[in-house]
């Protein structure tokens, strides 16, 4: 599964918070990394309440392991939706894989292609990277006209927000 990806790329960003949060964000991670996973959900919910794609993705990634919270791959795709729509790429990826498995959603392979696509052009490293590998492997199971469908969404896609703090 390629959450831990997500995770490791999180913690590598460097201004991964804006400076206002830029506290909150680290005591996130850092309960995060000491396995104090409730005191890591709390830090990440109040950074996602106001609109940080990488506690969203966090706050995902902890559902989609059960890590602090219940597992339930409901709530994680819908925190990597909602980061994914403000432009973060590692959430993309997840949301990606999470439409192509159909965990927490349904199965959505033009979807997953799309996602993963965009995970690919607007990512940076191991996303960029694991994003065309992804939709590379959701391309052979989609048709060629679902695939120019979603290679037109992906040109078109614009983030709800360019804040990804």
């Amino acid at each position: 599964m390629r959450i831990l990806l997500i995770a490791i790329t999180l913690f590598a960003t460097p201004a991964a918070a804006a400076p206002d949060n830029a506290r909150l964000f680290e005591r996130a991670v850092a309960a995060y990394e000491a396995k104090r996973f409730k005191a890591a959900r709390h830090d990440f919910q109040k950074l996602a309440d106001q609109g940080s794609a990488i506690a969203e993705t966090m706050l995902g990634t902890m559902y989609a392991e059960g890590r602090g919270v219940k597992a339930d791959d409901a709530t994680a795709a819908a925190y990597f939706y909602r980061a994914a729509n403000r432009g973060y790429a590692p959430a993309q990826l997840a949301l990606a894989d999470a439409y192509a498995d159909g965990k927490g959603t349904w199965v959505d392979l033009p979807g997953a292609y799309m996602w993963a696509r965009l995970a690919q052009v607007r990512g940076h490293g191991v996303t960029a990277q694991a994003g065309g590998q992804t939709a590379a492997e959701v391309a052979q199971k989609i048709t060629e006209a679902e695939r120019r469908r979603a290679d037109r969404w992906v040109l078109n896609w614009r983030p709800w927000s360019t804040s990804a703090r």
